[in-house]
This record gives C-alpha cells, sequence and structure tokens, in this order.
C-alpha cells in the first residue's frame, strides 16, 4: 500500500546546491511512501553506533554547503513562551551557520558502492532511488539525505533555547535524525562557546545521540555533518586552523582532509577525543523505534577507557536534563503509536533514574516535535499524534507557530508527570 502526498519546501535538488538550499520553502514535490508494515517488510532492529565505525567509509575530500539558521522571531513564540532567557550577551538577530554534506557528494559515493552485477538492488541502489526521486518505503528507506523544513523551524527555535543553557548538562536525543540541522545547532553552540570560557567549571556536559532508521543515512549524511561542524567550529590545533577559516567564509565548498594534515581515520580519532574533552559525546542508533530501541538509548554512552587521552569525560551520571528532538516524524498513522510510546517512555525513564538516584534530582526531561499540522493524503498529522500522547499519559503545548506558510506548521512540546 503506498500513500503520495505534497511536502512543501523540501529539498529540492536541481544543478546547484547553493538554489536548493533557497529553495527550502519555495518547491512543492510529491513523494510516495510505502507501507512496510502492511507489505511485511521486517523492521530493522536498533543498533549503536560509534562515529569511528560510521566515518571509516570516509572519502578524503567532502563536499558541504551551508545552511543559515536564523533566531526565530517573537512572533511565531505562542502562548507567551520564551525559550531564551532575558539578559544574555547574545545578538538575537545573528545567524548560525550550520554545514552539511552536499547531496551530489552522498550521491556520488552511494554510486561508487553500487553493485551493477548484483541480480538484484543492492542497498546502495535503493537509497539512490530514494534520494533521487523521493520515494519513502516504510521499513527500507524512511528518508534522511535531505533536509524537511520542520527541521529549520526546530533548528530556529533551538538557537533561542541556547542562551547560556551551555552551561548546564543536557542530554540531547534527536530522533529521525537524517541530516540533523536541530542537533548540530546545538553542537555548534556548545562548541563556539568553549572559545571564550577557559574554565572547565564554566562548561557543561553535552550528550548527543542521534538516531535514525537507516544505517546509510547515519554514515554517509549525519556523522559526516557532526565531523564538518566540528571541524569548522574548533578544527585541527594545527597550521590547517587559516585554510579552514578561509573555506568557513564560503558558502559551499569542498574540505580535502589531506590539507588539514593527516589521515581520515586519524583526524576521526582526534575529533572523538576532542569532543570528550570539551565535555561532549556523541552517539549514534540505527533501527526502528520500540522498547529495545529504548533500552539501547538508555545504555549508550559508555564510559572511555582508561587509555583515552581525554582530560575530561562526561559524568558517570546522565545529565540532570533530557531535551528529545524530532521533525518530519509523525506523517504516518501506521507509525505514530510506535513514535509516542518511544517518546513518552524516554520521558518517562529520566524521571525514573532520577529517582533511582542514577541522575541528579534536579533537571528536566522534554521533547520539541515539529511537524506540518496535516500530511494531506496520508493520514498523519498533529491532532492525531496530540490524541496518542494523551492517551499514553502525556501533555503537549505548541510552543512555536508558523502561519505564513501555505501548509500550518509548529513545534509541540511534550512532557509527561514527574
Amino acid at each position: 500500500m503506498s500513500f503520495s502526498f505534497g511536502f512543501s519546501g523540501e529539498d529540492i535538488e536541481d544543478d546547484g546546491e547553493v538554489q536548493e538550499q533557497d529553495a527550502l520553502a519555495k518547491g512543492m514535490s510529491t513523494h510516495t511512501i510505502s507501507d512496510g508494515e502492511l507489505s511485511g517488510v521486517p523492521v530493522l532492529l536498533p543498533k549503536r553506533h560509534s562515529l569511528e565505525e560510521l566515518l571509516a567509509s570516509l572519502p578524503s575530500q567532502l563536499s558541504y554547503t551551508v545552511l543559515n539558521i536564523s533566531p526565530s522571531s517573537s512572533s511565531q513564540h505562542v502562548s507567551g513562551f520564551r525559550p531564551s532567557k532575558a539578559g544574555t550577551s547574545r545578538d538575537n538577530t545573528a545567524t548560525i551557520q550550520i554545514y552539511r554534506r552536499s547531496l551530489f557528494d552522498m550521491r556520488a559515493q552511494l554510486m561508487a558502492e553500487a553493485n551493477p552485477s548484483a541480480s538484484e538492488a543492492d542497498s546502495a541502489e535503493t537509497l539512490l532511488a530514494g534520494l533521487e526521486n523521493g520515494d519513502l518505503s516504510s521499513g527500507i528507506y524512511e528518508g534522511g539525505f535531505k533536509t524537511w523544513e520542520c527541521a529549520l523551524d526546530l533548528a530556529s527555535l533551538l538557537t533561542s533555547f541556547l542562551d547560556q543553557h551551555d552551561r548546564q548538562d543536557w542530554e540531547i536525543i534527536e530522533l529521525g535524525a537524517g541530516s540533523a540541522i536541530p542537533s548540530l545547532t546545538v553542537l555548534g553552540e556548545f562548541l563556539r562557546a568553549r572559545e571564550t570560557r577557559d574554565e572547565p567549571q564554566d562548561r557543561g556536559h553535552l550528550r548527543l545521540t542521534l538516531c535514525d532508521y537507516n544505517l546509510d543515512v547515519l554514515r554517509l549524511a549525519t556523522a559526516p555533518n557532526v565531523f564538518l561542524n566540528y571541524l569548522f567550529a574548533l578544527g585541527p590545533s594545527s597550521s590547517s586552523s587559516s585554510y579552514l577559516t578561509q573555506q568557513a567564509n564560503e558558502d559551499e565548498g569542498d574540505v580535502d582532509l589531506e590539507e588539514l594534515g593527516g589521515e581520515a581515520g586519524a583526524l576521526v580519532g582526534g575529533t572523538v577525543q576532542d569532543l570528550l574533552a570539551h565535555n561532549i559525546s556523541v552517539d549514534f542508533i540505527s533501527g526502528g523505534w520500540g522498547s529495545e530501541f529504548v533500552d539501547l538509548v538508555l545504555n549508550s554512552h559508555p564510559r572511555p577507557d582508561s587509555s583515552s587521552a581525554a582530560t575530561s569525560t562526561p559524568p558517570s551520571t546522565r545529565p540532570a536534563n533530557r531535551l528529545i528532538l524530532a521533525s518530519e516524524t509523525i506523517y504516518s498513522p501506521t507509525s505514530i503509536r510506535t513514535f509516542s510510546q518511544t517518546l513518552i517512555s524516554l520521558l518517562r525513564s529520566h524521571h525514573q533514574q532520577r529517582d533511582s538516584a542514577c541522575s541528579p534530582a534536579t533537571g528536566t526531561a522534554k521533547a520539541w516535535l515539529a511537524a506540518k499540522k496535516v500530511y494531506f493524503g496520508v493520514g498523519g498529522g498533529v491532532d492525531e499524534f496530540v490524541r496518542e500522547v494523551e492517551l499514553l499519559g502525556g501533555r503537549s503545548q505548541v510552543i512555536f507557530e508558523r502561519k505564513d506558510t501555505g501548509i500550518g506548521r509548529v513545534v509541540l512540546e511534550v512532557t509527561v508527570e514527574e
């Protein structure tokens, strides 16, 4: 069974990557969703991955484009909701630059990995079809290579939320991360704050868990994006920093890892250690949502071994604050219940950990979900999700709304009783 619906402002491909980004809020394209649950396609079991594992196949050169994320305006916040604190020093008109691997670069790697002699379409060819045609096949390919407009709404909201919050300990879990623009917004702000705070006590801990159904999306898009944003925020402590500075001034470009003074493996290893030294850890999980997925998330981020070169590591307990991020994850009615159960379980587990002394006694747990109000022709949408959340004992409220688009878009905050 398949559904067809129009997405306004998806990452439309054309001959130029810059035009592709500019088209985010303008285009309309048709996508097909094939319902894997109805066709008997088994759901992928969740599995944890490290940054080193996912970047093992990284080419020596990465092509990228830059997304400029502007802070959300006060008129878009509803019910008096204000995520940022008054009196902060941030310039609320400033944009944040997010570096993202180019679609044509991911396509080139997929084409190189495809097996033309295979009797049946291999995974690379299946993913190429999804990237080219926008076919979302439940249980096979759930999107992720392209950036959807609701992810930009969420990132915009996070630029305001991050004022002074980088001094606190946060666990960020992004469900259906794909290109991970919202999480990269958080990561970039935490990294940039390190440049002005030399004392460890002024630095909060950040624990990122980036999740996507497809391992290859994590491998080709999510993890490379983490690597790119680390490089441009801090970069190797060598003469190559001038090379990165010059590249950072461009809207698009290429990063030659050999120009940075080493092999990809050594650079990735150094990135992991440097992130840990800045109280930041990054973890990845592929596979479907559900109870096994929740268990894996809650047991992620093992402590580094004694041979680690990092001088500062994430705390042995989980961070006091948990923020779950998701965008464009409720378009399919068949997956809304599983997604909602996963979301509520992750929120409840935070309170349970606090009660069992696994986490500090103070802190918050909430989820921010960005979505279109309705996904025409599919049946998914905000109303159905809200009903499911309430049935599970959760609460939701709209904290951000865009009405200047063809289809209204919102960000919901979801919480549970402590």
